[in-house]
């Protein structure tokens, strides 16, 4: 295989908004695509984004190293990729988009490895069978709905046959229900005409933004959003069930929730946290979650900074179960009378299914060059 770096000069302009994900938009340029031969000397398999390290000998017949970006190593695992695809020594080639501040940097849209078929960046190399049993339990030894197991959002895999990712705009964005978003609900904040703050709600945001990274939407290892962070990029979840008490394990940033079932209020001495206070209590076939005690925090709405929620935002959720379909539904409602004016409330819902893949822990590496 020609070892020799080419880049080709893209003709139209690519819509950038479409490559908002994760601050993909201010690290990447769609303006300069890449293609790229070399052989692979380093893989790091991690979350949120993979990367693939290679050799490349251009024009000059020097070698320079690359590492050019991928989908996270869980949501890889999902679709089927493993770690010894990349193993050192193979020949790769791919079509990408150029680093904005690295030389040696790039996007992965398209690869092929050992001179085999070009695979899209999203692409499925296998169909994934259910590893739990669609037929279940469908009460608990105590008589309650079952909802332990691993729940998953179906993948929101674009058609990789008609166009690259970057002009279609990767899924699991998050996009507000009802907005042309994918199905089930991703969940998103509020945001545009939706919500108006308090005059103490936009005094917080801009102190909380004054703060915050320069790349809005930027993950730093950190969860962004109380409901979408449940569906996206699709990961995996676990939920554990126990009479007293439901844990939560959420397939992205590794958020834990426990629902405490055997509390009939709030205790007074809340630590602030992410995932704020959770007590439950079972009304008929239905879940019912109160959550409060939120650390103020800014809202993430895809790119951008859609609002702020602060230590009074409270959130009612309703979790019901279909065993026999492997199907579970999220309802919720949200409001926050100190940041959101005119009594605005924040509503949606979101089903997920026995995943395909296992959980795991999440076990954020940011590898991404400021």
């Amino acid at each position: 295989m020609k070892k020799q770096l080419a880049t080709s000069i893209l003709v139209s302009l690519l819509p950038i908004s479409a490559l908002a994900h994760h601050g993909t938009n201010s690290q990447f340029d769609p303006n300069k695509p890449l293609s790229l031969s070399g052989v692979v000397t380093e893989l790091k398999f991690v979350n949120p984004h993979s990367y693939v390290y290679f050799d490349v000998t251009n024009a000059e017949g020097e070698v320079e190293n690359w590492h050019c970006e991928m989908r996270a190593a869980n949501a890889l695992k999902r679709s089927g990729w493993t770690e010894d695809m990349f193993q050192p020594g193979t020949v790769i080639s791919l079509e990408g988009i150029a680093s904005r501040k690295e030389p040696n940097g790039c996007y992965v849209e398209t690869l092929a490895l050992g001179g085999g078929e070009a695979i899209n960046r999203y692409a499925q190399l296998d169909d994934q069978e259910s590893g739990q049993e669609i037929k279940r339990v469908a009460t608990t030894s105590w008589g309650v709905p079952n909802l332990a197991g691993d729940w998953a959002a179906r993948q929101q895999l674009p058609d990789t046959t008609e166009q690259p990712s970057y002009l279609g705009g990767p899924p699991g964005m998050g996009a507000p229900a009802g907005a042309g978003g994918p199905p089930d609900g991703m969940g998103a904040p509020p945001g545009g005409a939706g919500v108006t703050l308090t005059a103490a709600g936009q005094i917080a945001m801009a102190e909380l933004q004054a703060t915050a990274d320069e790349n809005v939407g930027r993950l730093d290892c950190k969860p962004r959003d109380f409901f979408s962070d449940w569906v996206f990029d699709q990961h995996s979840n676990r939920i554990i069930q126990e009479e007293d008490k439901i844990t939560m394990r959420y397939g992205f940033m590794d958020t834990e929730r426990v629902i405490y079932l055997n509390m009939s209020e709030h205790p007074d001495n809340i630590l602030p946290s992410f995932a704020g206070h959770s007590i439950g209590w079972w009304e008929g076939e239905e879940l019912v979650v109160d959550t409060i005690g939120f650390a103020p925090k800014l809202m993430i709405q895809g790119p951008r900074i859609a609002g702020a929620t602060s230590d009074q935002y409270h959130v009612v959720e309703r979790f019901s179960v279909d065993n026999e379909a492997g199907e579970l539904t999220r309802s919720y409602i949200a409001e926050d009378p100190l940041y959101w004016a005119n009594g605005y409330q924040q509503t949606g819902e979101q089903t997920i299914y026995l995943a395909d893949y296992p959980w795991e822990p999440y076990q954020c590496e940011d590898l991404t060059v400021e």
